[in-house]
């Protein structure tokens, strides 16, 4: 089981009574009609709970699919409910969207609008190499996979290591003072859960964790990184 989310940063630092007030109540319906098929699309904000310097909630977005059945068209309805998480720091606010990466990004840039009329106003973080190897020097023997990229080996876009005790190795401090960490799957300190983690802000987790401690989780962990 894998459960993965994607971090993005809102440009104005916004206070999340001010968001929560923005996406209460959120429903647009869209009618979808084609020949003998009419379908009524609903996105809508669901669940909307404050928590201390966090706000969470569900968005559920109807999505269409077509498949076909002796040569006809046939459109098919599924619902997608995305968990999100606004989390407020000191001089910022950022989202994390529970969904692999395209969905997430779909989602973050629906959030742009309902907050600030237009997209471009939220988005995409950055961790720094540093910060990703404090990450991974907090539990070096734990860390099983690493990929680094800014290589100056031509045609080389990036290198990986995979094993026990990477940072023991004399490949690891080759990689490491030639290029960048940008990936690494190790274990979490507090939850004891197999993360992988990308300097643009993507978490995955390996094994079975629920949405909750997936949320807590990052918040504790792998905001704190965010430059």
């Amino acid at each position: 089981m894998v459960l993965a989310g994607k971090i993005f940063r809102l440009v104005e630092d916004t206070p999340l009574d001010k968001i929560a007030e923005k996406l209460k109540g959120y429903r647009v319906e869209e009618d979808f009609e084609e020949e003998d098929y009419k379908i009524k699309l609903v996105n809508e904000v669901m669940d909307l709970a404050m928590g201390f310097n966090s706000l969470r909630g569900v968005l559920a977005w109807d999505t269409l699919r077509f498949t076909y059945h002796r040569g006809k068209r046939i459109p098919v309805p599924k619902t997608l409910y995305l968990t999100f998480a606004f989390f407020k720091r000191p001089s910022a606010t950022f989202l994390l969207v529970v969904e692999r990466k395209n969905m997430a990004n779909r989602a973050a840039n629906l959030f742009s609008q309902l907050l600030f009329i237009s997209r471009g106003y939220i988005l995409n973080v950055s961790i720094s190499p540093e910060k990703m190897r404090e990450y991974h020097e907090r539990n070096p023997e734990n860390t099983k996979v690493i990929f680094f990229d800014s290589l100056p080996i031509p045609n080389i876009d990036k290198l990986s290591l995979y094993g026990p005790d990477l940072t023991q190795t004399d490949l690891y401090s080759s990689y490491l003072k030639m290029g960048s960490i940008w990936y690494l799957v190790t274990v979490s300190n507090s939850y004891g859960a197999t993360v992988g983690l990308t300097r643009d802000g993507v978490v995955v987790v390996f094994g079975k964790m629920e949405k909750t401690d997936f949320i807590n989780m990052v918040n504790s962990e792998i905001i704190p990184l965010i430059s």
